[in-house]
């Protein structure tokens, strides 16, 4: 089992690179769901400091393809460790280019079962990020059951939606309320949403942190620790007194679906 961290700073990185055994490294134009993402020379510095994952997770159009294929070239130079992926045209360009950099299925709800694991797996695909509505059952199944290897999160806020739509600005700007800044809150039922719109659309996060940390996941081959609206400091401690086996965390255990069943009815 390896560690991997979601990282929003190379500061953070050098900080951080004895307590993880990689990165995730989101990158600038390509990368949804991130509080930071990355140029592709701060992408290499930070692949120096230790071989990373890096993110490309958004729905490609058709007239971003000829970008696409000009950064998937120089990221194969860069000698990563894998790239992970939402779009398929990313394993179409891999098999026509004869890349050789590993990919990640991460199409987060989608990612559900071994069989499709196992259909990408023979398409080229090495890994399989898996969604975090998954219970910790179907996980241990899944792993048994496949031939790529998996990502799985235990610690971080999740994003619970995604819209391409920018649906607060355009509520904003409908009833003429002004609001600085990308990022808001919402509350429902006592509880505090995060919400994120951003030129790429608009992502409402778990109103917890998810934190799984006392649990056994020695049969995962990846756990994420996800940094998005975790400071650094907290972020640090948390992964110090998770290798030490201190479970004194500033944020509570909660297992988000990992031990309850997400089944749910239209009324």
């Amino acid at each position: 089992m390896e560690v991997a961290l979601q990282i929003k700073s190379i500061d953070m990185a050098l900080k951080m690179e004895k307590l993880v055994d990689t990165f995730i490294v989101p990158i600038d134009d390509f990368s949804v769901n991130y509080e930071n993402t990355f140029t592709l020379e701060e992408l290499k510095k930070i692949n120096e400091i230790k071989k990373s994952f890096v993110v490309i997770n958004k729905n490609i159009h058709n007239d971003e393809l000829s970008k696409l294929k000009k950064v998937l070239l120089i990221l194969e130079k860069m000698n990563l460790k894998g790239i992970i992926f939402y779009d398929i045209s990313i394993v179409n360009l891999k098999n026509k280019l004869n890349l050789k950099t590993p990919l990640v299925w991460n199409q987060e709800h989608l990612v559900t079962n071994y069989q499709t694991i196992n259909y990408w797996n023979s398409k080229g695909v090495d890994y399989a990020y898996l969604s975090s509505e998954l219970t910790k059952r179907e996980i241990d199944e899944i792993v048994k059951k496949v031939k790529a290897k998996v990502f799985v999160n235990v610690f971080g806020y999740l994003p619970m939606f995604t819209s391409r739509r920018n649906i607060v600005k355009n509520y904003l700007e409908t009833f003429n309320l002004n609001a600085k800044g990308n990022k808001k809150v919402i509350k429902n039922d006592g509880k505090s949403y995060i919400i994120e719109d951003n030129d790429k659309g608009t992502v409402v996060y778990s109103d917890y942190v998810l934190n799984a940390l006392d649990k056994d996941f020695s049969n995962f081959d990846y756990i994420v620790f996800n940094s998005n609206f975790i400071s650094e400091d907290d972020m640090y401690d948390t992964l110090q007194k998770y290798r030490k086996g201190n479970t004194d965390y500033k944020y509570p255990i909660n297992y988000g679906f990992l031990y309850q069943e997400t089944i749910y009815k239209v009324k």
